[in-house]
């Protein structure tokens, strides 16, 4: 049996004996994943606002399962080399969220910036498409 197909059996059985995990206080931006986004993909805008020329700037963000069934990041593709997004592959239960950490290098780039990076999810049609935006002055 694969991990994650584990992970997912822990999952359920933990949640059929009434075990609930603590529960973690989401601060910050929350990216729904629903089951539209799924199936059709879907787009949002990430802003770092104003940023010094030089500067790296990091946005954790939350991916929340709101979708039917168990979600996971397993790659990402990017236009530009100044932006990473550092993830966890785990599958994500339904009702759950996961943070994630997106980075933006302003090193070499100057005005407003539009950054694209495409986020796979297993057992997603279409990706999650993030549009990155920065001020760099």
């Amino acid at each position: 049996m694969t991990r994650a197909l584990v992970i997912l059996a822990l999952a359920a059985l933990t949640a059929a004996c009434g075990i609930r995990p603590r529960a973690v206080e989401r601060k910050g931006r929350i990216i729904s994943l629903t089951d539209s986004i799924l199936t059709t993909g879907g787009t949002d805008t990430v802003r770092f606002g104003r940023l010094g020329s030089g500067e790296i700037a990091v946005l954790r963000l939350w991916l929340a399962n709101d979708s039917s069934r168990p979600v996971a990041v397993t790659s990402y593709q990017r236009n530009c080399g100044c932006t990473t997004l550092e993830f966890d592959s785990q599958p994500i239960a339904p009702g759950d969220a996961r943070q994630v950490e997106l980075t933006f290098d302003s090193r070499g780039e100057r005005g407003w910036q539009l950054k694209v990076l495409d986020i796979t999810l297993a057992g997603a049609q279409h990706p999650l498409r993030l549009l990155v935006e920065a001020d760099v002055e």
